[in-house]
């Protein structure tokens, strides 16, 4: 009886210390797994990150790049968000609807697809032109919190505020303003600054509809910083444009030869004028000459006698003048004035 007892206390023996080696084990599992719960939200957050810590479903902290240390969940939730000197790039998908798959071709523009929904790449600019935009933009957060609320929202809601901003802003230029459609309009002064002006007028109007956005009370927590576009013309437009500059060429051809025969005209015209009034100078010169040797003996007697009475210098000139005469003739033959005013001749 008493073996038996025995042999009953060292069958309980052996159960009682599997049990406790079961229970030993069972405290170092739970112990594992409580030390593994409470390290699960120590994590390392990479460089261009940072981490967003929601503790009880309130923004707790913000931590940058480096090891974080968190409270297990669910009393503490990590998000890893960009951080805020990282450079978000986003295409719009939208302004690719529609146009053309050819890459090697995609400076010559696009077709305009037949069904008008898949058109929405195409703008009306302010002369009644169109054009086809690929616009890719960049942004950095800014608000890490309104940026984890709205993170599903935020790459939708940019595309939409890109293209309403694009459509405001394409509309109020005419084409030369956007792009070098008309070379002969390149070399304006005031185009060319909008030209350059037209990608940072598109940042502050997305900038200012984000504004609004926040001051509604619905922010996504990011500001744009740059915004690339590559604008051209359909391509059927290039045909018209290329017969516009081709007229435009030839008028401007005839235009600088007519200048040039104006000019031919005019200065010969000068010559021939210069030659008229030369000639009219030289001519009026030497009758001035004549003129004035013609009445040189004159002009010396008056000046020389002035003190002689008119008759006096009459016979004066007389006999100056007759001398030379006389010496022409062949023949003389002198009538007295007696016979004269008898109407008799004597010799």
């Amino acid at each position: 009886m008493s073996q038996a007892t025995a042999e009953d206390t060292r069958d309980v023996g052996a159960w009682g210390q599997a049990v406790a080696l079961s229970f030993r084990f069972l405290q170092f599992a739970a112990a594992a797994i409580a030390i593994g719960w409470l390290v699960s939200n120590v994590r390392q957050v990479p460089p261009d990150n940072q981490a967003v810590v929601v503790r009880f479903g309130t923004v707790a902290r913000v931590q940058g790049p480096g090891l974080l240390f968190a409270l297990p969940r669910p009393l503490e939730q990590v998000t890893l968000i960009p951080a805020s000197a990282r450079q978000i790039g986003l295409r719009v998908a939208r302004f690719d609807d529609g146009g053309s798959n050819d890459n090697s071709n995609r400076t010559m523009g696009f077709d305009i697809n037949e069904k008008p929904r898949l058109n929405s790449g195409f703008l009306l600019t302010g002369d009644s032109s169109v054009i086809h935009l690929e616009a890719e933009m960049f942004y950095q957060v800014d608000d890490p919190q309104a940026y984890m609320v709205a993170a599903d929202h935020v790459r939708p809601a940019l595309q939409r505020l890109v293209i309403a901003s694009a459509i405001d802003i394409i509309g109020a230029r005419d084409l030369d303003a956007i792009l070098v459609a008309r070379p002969e309009n390149a070399s304006k002064t005031e185009e060319a600054a909008r030209r350059e002006r037209l990608r940072a007028d598109l940042v502050h109007a997305v900038n200012e509809r984000l504004r609004k956005l926040d001051e509604q009370g619905a922010p996504l927590g990011v500001v744009v910083n740059r915004v690339d576009l590559m604008p051209s013309i359909p391509r059927g437009a290039h045909d018209a444009f290329d017969s516009v500059l081709a007229v435009t060429q030839e008028s401007a051809r005839a235009i600088a030869a007519a200048e040039t025969n104006k000019e031919i005209t005019a200065q010969k015209a000068q010559s021939d004028a210069d030659a008229i009034k030369s000639n009219a100078s030289a001519a009026a010169e030497e009758n001035v000459s004549k003129a004035t040797v013609a009445t040189a003996s004159i002009t010396a007697l008056g000046s020389s006698d002035k003190d002689m009475s008119r008759g006096m210098q009459m016979t004066r000139l007389y006999y100056d003048r007759v001398g030379p005469i006389l010496k022409k003739a062949a023949k003389v033959q002198l009538v007295s004035a007696d016979a004269h005013a008898n109407g008799g001749t004597k010799p």
